[in-house]
């Protein structure tokens, strides 16, 4: 047996442990003594969480050991221990796109949850912590002091080479358009259009463009000159230039994308740095949604392709 069954052993855990009654008391309990919140959210108990406290509920685990990665920490498995976290909760349910149940709390006063897909949460004053991709492995991460991972928005750039052309906006249209195939080809999702705004940068830099311009069907190639000939064409309607001015380039979710992959986004900047104003800089974000599970697998992905495309060691 690893370290982790042996503490859950030592604390009474079983094979096909079920304390059923016990648990779904609890569950009354941490539903019936939640304090009101303006919208009338609420608990809500869904099949994982009610799976995962009849198995662990009345479980109190010591630390295994000094702590492996950080100090090992024990914990109580008991809801009501976190039923007040509902706020916090609802609000990293809604950056995952999985609501959460509390599920205990730690010796360091760090609130647990567990969410739909059987994933263990936790919740400090440091940040948002996912523990482990199941109970049993969140609590072991725990007790032997495994590094937890942070759920938080992550922002990468990468400056990229002006091309032989010359050209700013056609350089920032194939990049942005590299930046759709990636998002498509990694299953993130499929853009429909790139977001041009232009902003001045004399005077108090008013942004003289902000316009959506769909993408037409096409290879990478075909659709670059003719989109940045149609950017151009909206610029110079509005009296503006690409000189002198910053263009940006974004790559969004459509409206129909869900959470956590709707809050991940491209951008491509170029004109923005008066030193190098034929400088191109490619980002990508993701919300925090985004840093666990299958998302959080993509987005890396994203980020080694564009990486390699803009030259750079993976970050």
């Amino acid at each position: 047996m690893t370290r982790g069954v042996d503490a859950l052993t030592t604390a009474g855990w079983y094979e096909g442990r079920d304390v059923r009654d016990n648990a779904l008391s609890a569950v009354l309990r941490t539903v019936a003594l939640v304090e009101p919140v303006a919208d009338g959210a609420a608990w809500v108990l869904f099949p994982a969480a009610e799976r995962a406290l009849r198995e662990f509920h009345g479980l109190r685990l010591p630390p295994d050991g000094p702590g492996r990665d950080v100090a090992a920490t024990g914990c109580v498995i008991d809801p009501t221990e976190a039923r007040h976290a509902l706020r916090p909760f609802l609000l990293l349910g809604e950056a995952t796109g999985s609501r959460l149940f509390p599920f205990g709390r730690t010796d360091t006063d760090a609130l647990l949850a567990v969410d739909e897909e059987g994933r263990l949460f936790a919740v400090d004053h440091g940040g948002r912590w996912q523990l482990g991709d199941t109970v049993r492995e969140g609590v072991a991460a725990l007790t032997e002091g495994r590094a937890p991972h942070r759920v938080a928005a992550r922002r990468w750039a990468w400056d990229i080479p002006p091309m032989e052309d010359g050209k700013p906006l056609v350089n920032a249209v194939r990049t942005a358009l590299v930046a759709v195939y990636v998002l498509h080809h990694r299953r993130v999702f499929s853009a429909r259009e790139l977001r041009l705004t232009v902003t001045t940068l004399r005077g108090i830099g008013g942004e003289a463009v902000d316009r959506a311009v769909p993408l037409p069907g096409g290879t990478l190639e075909e659709n670059a000159a003719p989109l940045a000939a149609t950017m151009e064409e909206l610029i110079e309607a509005r009296g503006a230039t690409t000189t002198g001015a910053e263009l940006k380039l974004t790559v969004r979710a459509p409206r129909n994308a869900t959470v956590p992959l709707s809050s991940v986004s491209c951008a491509v900047r170029t004109g923005h740095s008066a030193r190098a104003p034929a400088m191109t800089e490619l980002s990508l974000s993701a919300g925090a949604g985004a840093s666990v599970g299958r998302a959080r697998e993509a987005v890396r992905s994203c980020s080694e392709d564009l990486s390699r495309y803009a030259g750079n060691p993976s970050p």
